[in-house]
């Protein structure tokens, strides 16, 4: 029987003991929200549920501006959150999933 864990808004994760090179615990450990980058500077993603070891996932929900390169995550601050840095012009609202 494959186990499950419920990460809001009805998705699940399959919870497989030492499956995916990683451990049980790193799957119970989710939290997921939504950022829109400015276009211009950095933007900080506040998330008390960021760890050291997050692996934090980022998917495009909504263009807007001029979406260039993929955003990516510049700095990570444990207990507090995550700044992540884009494209000049890019005003698009983007999904992430911290895992850990």
């Amino acid at each position: 029987m494959v186990q499950t864990a419920a990460i809001g808004s009805g998705s699940v994760l399959p919870i497989v003991p030492g499956g995916l090179g990683t451990s049980t615990q790193s799957f119970l450990n989710c939290a997921q929200g939504s950022f829109t980058l400015n276009g211009a500077t950095p933007v900080t993603v506040a998330n008390a549920n960021v760890t050291a070891n997050s692996n934090i996932l980022i998917t495009l929900q909504t263009v807007g501006g001029t979406v260039g390169v993929f955003p990516h995550i510049a700095t990570i601050t444990p207990g507090t959150g995550f700044t992540v840095l884009g494209t000049a012009s890019d005003t698009s609202v983007y999904n992430y999933l911290i895992i850990g």
